[in-house]
């Protein structure tokens, strides 16, 4: 009987072992399959949200140097004014004064 048992129990034993082993590569194959393509999907997400980011960093490049020529012009503006006001109070300081010696002159002559 113990011949029968060895006769059953070691074809089952090389099958098993051979299914295990056919197994344990197709499961590697598959896996790296999936890895395979799961990486690539995940790549190409990655462009396309890399290139729409670029597309937002241009659009706003763009916008910070309208708003920067913008208020560059502004300030040269408002620079000018400056200038042209205290040019300005200048002449209104010096007319003072000069008003302010007619008026003690003509006190003083009183």
């Amino acid at each position: 009987m113990t011949e029968q048992m060895w006769i059953v129990i070691l074809p089952s034993l090389v099958t098993g072992l051979i299914t295990y082993a056919a197994t344990k590569t197709t499961n590697k194959t598959n896996l790296a399959e999936t890895n395979i393509k799961n990486a690539t999907q995940l790549y190409q997400k990655y462009e396309e949200l890399n290139k729409g980011l670029e597309a937002k960093v241009d659009r706003l490049e763009h916008q910070i140097e309208i708003m920067k020529t913008k208020y560059e012009k502004e300030i040269a503006y408002y620079q000018s004014e400056v200038e042209r006001l205290e040019d300005e109070n200048e002449e209104l300081t010096t007319k003072l004064i000069s008003v302010e010696n007619e008026l003690g002159n003509l006190k003083g002559g009183i």
